[in-house]
């Protein structure tokens, strides 16, 4: 994990769920961490959000892209 870097923090899965999508089809790995007990718990992301994660390195090239479209 310590060669990741939040991009941006959600307040639901499914919207971590359509960028990290996007980030991937763009050619960046993307992880999503948050602690609703494995989907099983939805309403207990809201706490802490919901993290969307991507490598250091591309973290410039990710928040250019999430900047440069409408999801």
């Amino acid at each position: 994990m310590e060669n990741f870097k939040t991009l941006k923090i959600y307040t639901t899965r499914m919207e971590a769920e359509v960028t990290k999508s996007y980030l991937e089809i763009n050619g960046i790995k993307a992880l999503i961490i948050s602690d609703d007990a494995g989907q099983m718990y939805p309403p207990q992301a809201t706490v802490n959000g919901v993290k969307l994660m991507v490598g250091k390195k591309n973290i410039s090239k990710a928040k250019e892209l999430l900047e440069n479209e409408e999801l």
